[in-house]
Order: C-alpha cells, then structure tokens, then sequence
C-alpha cells in the first residue's frame, strides 16, 4: 500500500487506474491490480475540504491482477442503513439515455475557434519573443510571459460528446451593489427582553416584531471558576446571521437583497443607510431574558459591473489585453451569494462554508450512519459555484458528502460507544488504553459542537431548557486562566466523571452567601457533590463530563442533561471502520450523481420557481451543458529486454518482465517482526522467498540474500528502536518491518526512526498480507517496485520518450504544500505546513529525489526557502548530467487556488528565478513552464455515449481530455482523466499553464497538443504502479513527500501531546538522515 495517510489536506488525489472515482487507491499490482506491498496506514479523512488528504484505499490487487477486496463488510456495530434521497441512483449506462443529447453550443464554438483565429500570435512571433526571455527579469511580464494566451485547441484524440455538471446561467440585471458588513458587541447594562429577537429564518426581514417575551426563569450557576480573563465577545454562525438579518430587517430595505449571512449584502437598489452607517440591533439568545446590543456597519456599497461580465463573455473582447486573473472577481462573487442566498436561509439546511449545502429534514436528507458505534454520519449534499466560460456564465453544481455529528442524547452516544465506564475506570484492567482514546476522539468531535441542555431551575422537576457550543469534555489541563491553586482536579485520569472532578467552589459575589448543604465555599467539591447539594440531582456517575464553557474557564454540565443538535458539520480524521462507509455512501457512478444534480440538487439549492432570483434577473438552464472531449491514446511501456506493452483501460501486466534498471545493490538488509511468537518462523521463511523473488524475477539485486542478524523482533517502542540501532551499526542498507496489523501509530515510529533517526530506507508490510499465498507473488511485486526506487532504479519506461524529455536536457520539478487539518481542540494552531520539493535527474524520469522542509502554520505561499532548496535540485541534476545543468525546467505546482495563481508568479517564481540566476553563468539560463496541477475541484463529466465509457464505473474512459466549452479560451487550461476509474465517478485533474516559455516556443500551434501529450504520458510513468494515475507524478511525488514530513513531526499533529516551545523548535528542526538525502526514501 502506499505512503497516504495523516493527509495535509482533505483531498483524496486519487491515483491508480483501479481507482474509485473520487475515492481512488493509488498504486497499482503487479499486473495491475490494486495490491501494495508497503503498509501505509490511511490519514484523516478531510471531507471537509479541508482536512486531511487522507487517501482512502481499497485492499486487494495480486499476481494476476485479482484479489480485490470485495464488497464492504461493515464491521462491529455494523455500517448503519443508509436513508436515500430523491436523487437515488440511475440504472442506465449514460445520463439522459433514451433522449436525445444537446450538441455542444455552436455559438460558444464559433466564438472559441474565432477567437483562436483572431488573437494567437505566429509562431516565428512566439519563438523570437521567447528567446529574449532572461532569468535576470528583464523579459516582459505582458500576457505572452504571465498567463499565457491558449495557442490553440488540442485536436489530437477521438473526439467525444461529454455533460458537464453545470448550468447555464443568463443574467438580465445591468448592476448591483455589495456592502460589505463588520458586526460588533456594544457593551451596555443587560437590560429584560421587551421583544421577541429570537431567531426564526434570515430570509425574512420584513417580518414585523412579536409580542413581548415572557420572563423565564433566571438561569442558573454552574460548577466554574470565576477567572481574570476577558474574551472578546463575537457572533458567530447562526447568530451572526439573525443579528445580520435584523439589522436589515431595520432597514426596511427597498427592493431585495441576498446575503451569506457573514460578511456581504447583495442589493439591486442602494440601501438608505442611517448615519455613520451604523444600525445598533437588540439580540435576545434563546430562552435568556436580557437583550444584547449589537452594531452592524455597513462599508459605503461597491458598484458591480454585472452588464461589463455578460458582455466580456460574450465576445471575449479583453480591450485592456492585459493578464489579470481572474477577471471580474467582485461581480463573480456577489452572483454566487445571490444564489446560495435560498439554501443557506432554508432552516431545514445546513450551509457548510460558502458553497456546499445539506438537506436536514427527514424528507430530504440523504444519510447513512457510521455503525452503530460511531458518533458521526454521512451526509449527502450539493456544490454551486459560479464559473466564468467562454460565451457564458455556468453554475458548477455536484454532489458533495460531508460527515455530521450524530443528533442524539450524550447517554445515548456514550452509552452506545460503551464509554460509560467512568465510575470503574480503576478495573478495566488493559481496556482502559483503548478508553482513554475514545475518550479523546470523542473530545475531538464534540468541541465546539452545539447541544441543548435541561438546565435545573432549583425547584424539584423544573429545567430551563438552553443551547448552548460547548468545548468538549472535562480535560486535565482545565482553567488555565484560574489561578493555579484553584484549577479543576482530576482523579487521575485526562477525562473524569462528575466524581472524579473537582473545581474550587467560591463564594457568590452577592446575594445569598449561604453554604450549600454539607458544602465549603473555597473548597474544592465534586461536581456530584455539587448538583446534589444545590439541585437535589443524583449525578450519573459513569458519563464523562461536558464542558460549557472554554478550556481557559471551564464550565461542568452533566452529561445526561445534554443532546447534540441536529445539522452540524464537523471536521473529522475518519477511522478505517468509517472510511469503508464513507467509501460505500459516497461511492456513485456518472449517471446517479447526474440525476441527483439535476433533481435534488435543483430543489435544495431553489433553482426553479425562485421569486428571489426572478427579481435579480438570473436564470438557471434546465439541463447540463455539453462539451467536446477527446480520448488520447495510452503511451506503449518498455521494460528490460521484453517486448513493449499497450496498455488496456489504464493499466498493464508485468508477468515475465524484468525491471529496466536495478538501483544500487542492497548490501545488507534485515527485517523487524512486531507480531507474535508463534508467527516467526512463517516470516522467516516468507521473506527469504521474497527476497528469491526479487532476485530472480525482478532483476534487483541483493549482495547478501540472508538478513542481517536472522531477523529481529519487537514488542514495543524500545524494543523496536534498540533493532534499528543494532541495525544501524551493521550498516544495514534496507529492513522490512512485518507488520500485525494496520496501526498508524507503530508505521510512524518505524518512519520517523529509519528516516530521521537511523538513516535506513524501511518498507513495512502487513503480515497477513506478505505471508498469504493467494496473490502473494503480486504483493511481492509491489513491495520490489518500491524498494528499486528507493536504491535509485528505474522500473518501467515508455517506449517512445518524450521529445522534450529524451535529450536530457529538460528537468521536470512538482512542489507541493499541505497543511494542519482535522486537529483536536488541544493541539494548537501552530502545527506547521509541510513542502515537498521533486525534480527529475534522468531521461527516464524514473527518479524523483526530494527535499522536503517545513512553512508556517496554514501558509500556502513558500518564501525565501524555496531558493536554496530549488538550487539544491539543480545541484543534483549537474551532478547526474556530466556536470550540465538543464535548458529547460517544466514546473507543476500542487494545488493553489485560482486566488492564489498571481502569488505564485510574483512570489514563489521569483525566488525559482533567483536560484537559477545563481546557478547558471551570466548570460545563460533556463527556459522555464509553470503550470499549476489540482485535483481539489469540483468539475466532473459524464458520458453521453455507452460506447465511450468504463465499463465498471460509468465513468468516461482513461486519456479524455476537455480544454474547450467549460474553459476561458484567453487562459491555457485544459481538464484531463488519465486514469481508469473502476468505481464512482471520476475526477479529472484541472491544469492551468500560468507561464510558458517552452511549448509554444518549441512547437507552434502543436503547443497545446504536446502539453496534454507530455502531461497524460507522464501518469503512466508512476514509478510504483502498472498503471495510469490521476494526477501527474511531479505532482503526485511531491504530495507524497509531505506526507512523509509530517510524520517525521507526528507529535505536532497529535492533541494527546503536550508540546513545550523548546520540543516544538527541537521538532520543527528534524531533518532527513544523511544516508537517505537524493533518494526516493518517501515512496
């Protein structure tokens, strides 16, 4: 299996020909299964967006290419039942089969191939301008150098028709205006509620005030510390948005108006703002009798051009001809707020970030559970943005899941997790390790949830019922704004019970001074001790404790008297057992999420019969758009000796073939078993025969086919790291760590030891796996592909090399940076971002050495770092080319955001520039591309012909290509599946050229063509696959090397430690071990 776990970002890159759609292992078997040798345990799930890339993997592959998986056995607790909505699914091989298919537009064809014609320079035009191109920065910066012009469409191919999930949109309204609009507390004497402020939906500002409030009880105390410190109050999420919709509601504002509920109001008429542009609003929260005063500023409003959009696409006349990008950005924006304005008002949806919403009604809601045990749930809901084409405006629209906390009583979801166990934590001998880690998942996942919560009045069976976001549960490590002699006290345990906590009771600050029943003011209580001597409640003693108020001044509540709301999101690292279900939910083919775009996904965003945008003059076509596609054919692959292989859907066999090239010998090597006795000598016997294989059967060479030592074993963490430093004075060049089981925490040990510490390259495998004979010749295989990568070999080639790349003279570089996601609520915010940095060194490119470092927490953009690293790889290429550095440099970046894309050009490329200019000779220097490579969008197409589609997923096959209809033809982008995805829908990667100094250059009009050639070749040249893989490998080493850096610095993303400043420089400052620098140590 491959290195892809604790992902950076929740992106799930896909991979493999044998992948899922949208959830697609990487790697591919040795004849081109999906089997992996190496053990790499799955990341966080980051379905969020932005989480942990987490790349979920199927099981299975083999010799022959068999051996998969099968269907998803859910485990204890079973998978839950899975609640469909109206989208369902669809039982034709084609969305729309049976109808008849609209052609793409031929207007927006006619403008496309116009505009080619009209504004693409000659090519001895392109070629004279690129060679006055110098690394010093005296070339120009005008469009032919940043974001380039397209040259041309690509034309190589059989061409398809394909749907595209979008919408047309047309737009009749000339303008509008946005404010934008800041929301602050205005301290004042709390005074009783006189009118009813309470939230009832955003979407209806007119509505007239209601009756005066009756007065409900005075909310009651709860077990706290009274504290020093002062937090800024702030309005967040629904509040914020009833405090925004009141405010406008006090305008009586003429005409209508749209909103996100956040930061911006979209009107088709200037609002009649008070002085100042201040509206001062009351707030009540629900069941409180006192009002808060709220002040809502309104910017001065900002004219937007929506006639100047409309026109621009219509004719593609860009009579500034400048590069900007992207190109009216305000207009674009305030359209989408327009539009999401009905879904994110609708109080039977949840809106999660700007664009994803979420039915939560029971007659719309699509869902499944994540076993009985689990906390969470699988939503299905729907994406919309708006896109910017030639000749239009599209709404992309898809189908998104996210995961939801599960609306349920905490003794339920306790109970359920068989958590109510605090009473006896003392007796449960060996368990208590796996409790003590529920517990903290489980505090991951209910930090800053919302619950509602019965609070006693005093009076014997009467609550007042309050919502409330609360921090989690009770923690060590509580009130670290109370005075350190008054902090809350736990049992022994990072978790208690209502009696195994303590908090310091002080006396009320005024009012009745006297003690409660058998209690001491300052003195420190149980929180049983509490409730029963105040409110005459018998704690449940075995429930955890929730916490109120904030980890810095915590406030206890008894479980029991607490529910978790319905419809909230949450940010989570996904167990194996609930990836399998996310997997199963998520997992639809190209017709059935069609269907749902076109039906649900119309209803739950308001499309049809929408009175609001009527009046703002949008209208929503009612079917997708279709476009021109093309299928390219697969490159021809050579390995040593033997005749070249055509692949066949994406992947090929390897039987009887030999490796193109062995890496340098393995002069020791050595193995570590973690499992238990009685397995030992199977293990033994297992990798003496593995090691035959390779041999024999791959052509990688062993100096020594016996392991150092007979093998070791180990049964923890000191035991394993005293093997590897035995290992490390034996000089061992490679040890294989079996495996009992998937473990995260053990394979990051053996990473960070042979990586970091030892400097010994390691592959772990599972023992089940490695030692089974069905397939095992196929797990072989796939632990040989990686371990020749890792000793400098080549695996496998194409027949026919690139014409760019076989003079070996051009370098091709990917560079990535993932980010913290998923975290718990005690792991801090300054967990850093990690960069991995890959240039080729050969003709082959076979071998990706790396460097990785590490940025500031969340920051995308690489600074002056990026210098010395990419001068590093130049290094390297001289010393591997006969002292020659290279002429051209092809560069993809991962995964910037079109926000982001002048950054890269004025920043990072900058600092490429630098480097070269200090490594080449005066007067010389490189000709450098730069294109940015993402998997993380939300374009997807769907065949319109069951003659040209993958036969298992409905997908459209492996090589389509699409640069025309859902693209600007001023920009070189172009959309490209490469790989064959056996289930679900595919996601192809979108590239976006944002520099060009080499194809149209070198090729003319053929530019284009060639780009998509080298590109979709490339996925076929992933080192440790026999098959195509979605995104190209630059991009795809580089993602995998972040990974990697993360793990080296696992602590800084774990919430169950406690890092000092000084261990958190000392980890940040980790490097990779000396013997290990210039090697593929990462795949």
């Amino acid at each position: 299996m491959a290195d892809n776990f604790n992902r950076g970002r929740g992106r799930g890159r896909g991979g493999g020909g044998g992948g899922r759609g949208d959830f697609q292992p990487r790697g591919g078997g040795y004849q081109g299964g999906g089997g992996r040798g190496d053990y790499q345990p799955r990341g966080g799930a980051g379905y969020q967006g932005g989480g942990g890339r987490g790349d979920v993997q199927p099981r299975g592959g083999g010799y022959q290419g068999g051996g998969g998986r099968g269907d998803y056995q859910p485990g204890r607790g079973g998978g839950g039942g899975y609640r469909g909505g109206r989208g369902g699914s669809y039982d034709g091989k084609v969305f729309g089969q049976g109808s008849s298919i609209p052609p793409p537009d031929p207007q927006v064809t006619d403008l496309e191939n116009r505009w080619i014609a009209q504004n693409n320079e000659s090519t001895a035009q392109l070629a004279g301008k690129m060679g006055k191109l110098s690394v010093g920065g005296g070339s120009s910066k005008g469009p032919s150098e940043f974001m380039p012009s397209r040259p041309a469409f690509g034309t190589v191919g059989q061409e398809v028709i394909l749907w595209v999930n979008s919408f047309q949109l047309d737009i009749t309204a000339s303008a509008m205006y946005k404010y934008t609009v800041e929301v602050t507390y205005r301290p004042a004497a709390l005074t009783e509620a006189t009118t009813t402020t309470t939230p009832t939906t955003p979407n209806t500002p007119n509505t007239p005030k209601g009756p005066k409030k009756p007065k409900t009880p005075k909310t009651p105390s709860f077990p706290k510390g009274s504290g020093n410190a002062k937090t800024k109050k702030e309005a967040k999420g629904k509040k914020l948005a009833h405090i925004i919709g009141l405010a406008l509601k006090k305008l009586q504002a003429d005409g209508p108006f749209a909103s996100e509920f956040k930061a911006n109001v979209i009107t088709l008429k200037k609002l009649n703002l008070p002085q100042a542009n201040i509206v001062v609003v009351e707030y009540t929260e629900p069941n409180k009798d006192w009002v808060e005063n709220w002040a809502v500023k309104f910017t001065p409003p900002q004219s937007l051009h929506i006639n100047a959009l409309v026109n621009y696409l219509k004719t593609m006349d860009d009579k500034a001809n400048d590069s900007t990008f992207p190109k009216f950005p305000d207009e674009i924006d305030a359209l989408g707020i327009v539009l999401g304005h009905t879904a994110r008002s609708d109080l039977n949806a949840s809106a999660v970030g700007r664009s994803r919403f979420f039915a939560t009604d029971d007659k719309r809601i699509e869902t499944a559970q994540m076993g009985f045990t689990s906390i969470l749930s699988i939503v299905r809901g729907y994406f919309q943005s708006v896109r910017p084409a030639t000749g239009r405006l599209l709404l992309n629209t898809n189908v998104t899941h996210t995961v939801f906390r599960r609306a349920a009583p905490l003794l339920d979801i306790f109970g359920g997790m068989n958590l109510n166990v605090m009473d006896k934590l003392e007796t449960l001998g060996h368990r208590q390790q796996g409790v003590a880690m529920d517990l903290a998942r489980l505090h991951r996942f209910l930090n800053t949830s919302r619950v509602r919560m019965r609070v006693p009045t005093g009076e014997p069976g009467k609550f007042v019922v309050i919502d409330r976001t609360i921090a989690g549960l009770a923690c060590q490590g509580d009130g670290k704004d109370e005075p350190e002699n008054e902090r809350p006290v736990f049992k022994q345990f990072r978790f208690g019970g209502p009696a195994g906590v303590k908090f310091f009771l002080r006396a009320p600050k005024s009012g009745n001074n006297a003690p409660l029943k058998g209690l001491k003011y300052g003195a420190f209580v149980t929180v049983a001790e509490y409730y029963l001597a105040k409110y005459n409640i018998k704690a449940n003693l075995s429930l955890p404790l929730i916490n109120i108020g904030s980890p810095a001044r915590p406030v206890y509540a008894l479980a029991e008297l607490c529910m978790v709301l319905p419809g909230q999101s949450v940010k989570a690292k996904l167990s194996p057992r609930e990836q399998d279900a996310m997997i199963r939910f998520a997992c639809r083919s190209p017709p059935s999420n069609a269907k749902s775009i076109t039906t649900s996904a119309r209803d739950l965003l308001g499309l049809d019969n929408n009175q609001l945008l009527r009046t703002f003059g949008i209208t929503v076509s009612k079917d997708l758009v279709t476009v021109k596609a093309r299928e390219l054919r697969p490159p021809v692959i050579a390995y040593m000796g033997a005749k070249p292989i055509l692949p066949d859907n994406g992947s090929w066999l390897m039987k009887g073939v030999k490796i193109v090239k062995a890496g340098r010998p393995i002069k020791s090597w050595s193995f570590i078993f973690l499992g238990q006795k009685s397995g030992a000598d199977s293990v033994k016997s297992t990798l003496q025969n593995f090691t035959d294989f390779m041999t024999k059967n791959m052509g990688i060479k062993f100096s020594d086919p016996k392991p150092l030592d007979g093998g070791f074993a180990a049964n923890n963490s000191a035991e394993l790291e005293a093997a590897f430093r035995r290992l490390a004075s034996l000089r061992a060049d490679l040890v294989l760590v079996v495996l009992p089981k998937k473990e995260t925490t053990t394979y990051n040990m053996v990473k960070k030891m042979g990586d970091v510490d030892f400097g010994i390259q390691t592959v772990c495998v599972v023992q089940e796996k490695i030692c089974q004979e069905k397939g095992q010749f196929g797990y072989f295989a796939n632990v040989g592909l990686k371990v020749n990568l890792k000793f400098g070999g080549v695996n496998h080639k194409l027949k026919d090399e690139f014409g760019l790349i076989k003079s070996g003279k051009t370098m091709v570089v990917g560079y990535d940076v993932t980010h913290p996601t998923n975290l718990g609520p005690d792991a801090g915010d300054n967990a850093p971002s990690m960069v991995g940095l890959v240039a080729s060194v050969d003709a082959d490119l076979a071998q990706w050495p790396a460097v990785a470092w590490s940025n500031p927490s969340k920051v995308e953009m690489l600074g002056k770092e990026l210098i010395e690293k990419f001068r590093s790889r130049l290094r390297l290429w001289q010393n591997k080319n006969q002292g020659r550095l290279p002429d051209n440099i092809l560069i993809y970046r991962d995964g910037v955001s079109e926000g982001q894309f002048k950054a890269v050009l004025d920043d990072e490329l900058l600092h490429i520039r630098e480097a070269c200019t200090m490594m080449y000779k005066a007067g010389s220097s490189p000709r450098i591309t730069l294109i940015v490579s993402v998997k993380r969008h939300q374009t997807r197409f769907f065949p319109t012909d069951a003659g040209h589609i993958h036969s298992g997923s409905k997908s459209p096959r492996e090589g389509t290509v699409v640069d025309r209809g859902v693209t600007n033809v001023r920009y070189w982008d172009f959309f490209l599946q490469a790989h064959a995805s056996l289930q679900g829908t595919a996601r192809p990667a979108h590239y976006t050229v944002l520099l060009d100094e080499i194809f149209r250059a070198d090729y003319g009009a053929a530019a284009a063509n060639t780009l998509e050639k080298v590109t979709h070749d490339m996925c076929y040249l992933f080192g440790r696959a026999t098959k195509a893989v979605s995104i190209c490998p630059p991009a795809y080493y580089a993602d995998l090397v972040c990974t990697r850096a993360r793990v080296h610095m696992n602590e800084l993303f774990d919430d169950t430690a406690s890092i000092s400043s000084k261990d958190f420089n000392d980890i940040t400052r980790r490097t990779l071990h000396a013997n290990l620098i210039d090697t593929m140590f990462y795949i």
